[in-house]
C-alpha cells in the first residue's frame, strides 16, 4: 500500500492557510505538481517517477507569478544578477541548508539536480524514505535571490509584491509540492557531489546537489564511474551496471540493448 508521510512538524508551523500557485507548472495524475525535468526532451516529464534516493533534475516554472516580473527588474545589489531559490523540506526533515539555489534551465524555468537522501541535512533520519512502498512528500517555498561572481548571497530571501513572504507553493488543496515515486529500492543513485558536474553551482560543492541536467553530460558520468567503480554508472537519471563482457543491465537485472 502506498503511504505518503507528511512533512516535518516545523514545516507545518510555517504553512499558511493557503498556498501560492505555479500556473504554468504541470499537474500530475496524483494531484501534485510534476517537477521532474526531462533533460533529453527539454520539457517536464509526464510524472515524478524518481524515488527518494534516485538522482533527478527537478524544475519549477515561475511564469505567471510575481517572481517572473521580479527577475527582469534591476537587481538591488550592485553588479548582481537575479535568480530563484527554494526552501524545501520533506517528511523526513529538512535538506542541507545550502541546497537552496536553483539555476536557469530556460526562460522562467529554474532547477537543480538532486538526490533527496543524499542532500538531507546532517543528522536527519531518512529511514522511512528508503522503506519499500513509501512515498516521500516534499513541501516548500520559492523566493528570489541575488548573486555576484564572488557572493552567492548578495541578496537573499527576496519576496516581490504579490508573492506572500514565507508562503509555501502547492496545488490548491495540497500541502506538498510533489511526491516521489513509490520506493522500490531498485533505482538508488551512486553518491555524487556538485563538483562531479562540469557546471558549478554558485561555488557550492555539496553531496546530492548539482546543476540541472549537468550530471547527464558524458564528462560527469565518466567522473562518477571513475570514482565509484567502473561497473556502475548513471544515464538519464537511472542506475546501470556493466559486466566484464560489456553487457549492460539495469537495476532490476534486465539486459539493456544498445
Amino acid at each position: 500500500m502506498k503511504k505518503v508521510f507528511a512533512f516535518a512538524a516545523v514545516a507545518l508551523m510555517a504553512m499558511t492557510a493557503s498556498a501560492l500557485e505555479l500556473p504554468n507548472q504541470p499537474v500530475g495524475q496524483d494531484g501534485f505538481y510534476v517537477v521532474k525535468w526531462d533533460c533529453a526532451q527539454g520539457k517536464f516529464a509526464a510524472a515524478n517517477d524518481f524515488e527518494s534516493d534516485e538522482m533527478a533534475t527537478i524544475a519549477f516554472d515561475v511564469t505567471g507569478t510575481p517572481l517572473a516580473d521580479w527577475l527582469t527588474q534591476t537587481p538591488t545589489a550592485a553588479g548582481a544578477s537575479r535568480g530563484i531559490a527554494s526552501n524545501l523540506w520533506t517528511g523526513c526533515g529538512p535538506l542541507n541548508s545550502d541546497v537552496r539555489r536553483l539555476k536557469q534551465i530556460q526562460g522562467n524555468i529554474w532547477g537543480m539536480t538532486i538526490a533527496f537522501t543524499q542532500a538531507a541535512a546532517e543528522g536527519e533520519d531518512y529511514t522511512k524514505a528508503v522503506t519499500i512502498g513509501e512515498v516521500l512528500g516534499v513541501a516548500g517555498q520559492l523566493f528570489g535571490f541575488e548573486y555576484t561572481a564572488d557572493n552567492p548571497g548578495a541578496g537573499w530571501w527576496m519576496w516581490p509584491a504579490g508573492w506572500t513572504e514565507g508562503e509555501s507553493i502547492a496545488v490548491p488543496g495540497q500541502e506538498n509540492i510533489f511526491i516521489t515515486a513509490q520506493y522500490t529500492g531498485t533505482k538508488t543513485s551512486p553518491e555524487f557531489y556538485g563538483s562531479d558536474a562540469s557546471e558549478e553551482m554558485y561555488g557550492f560543492d555539496l553531496k546530492g546537489y548539482a546543476a540541472p541536467c549537468a550530471m547527464e553530460e558524458p564528462s560527469a558520468l565518466e567522473h562518477v564511474k571513475a570514482v565509484k567503480g567502473l561497473n556502475k554508472f548513471i544515464e538519464g537519471g537511472h542506475l546501470y551496471f556493466k559486466a566484464a563482457n560489456g553487457q549492460i543491465v539495469n537495476a532490476l537485472g534486465a539486459t539493456v540493448l544498445r
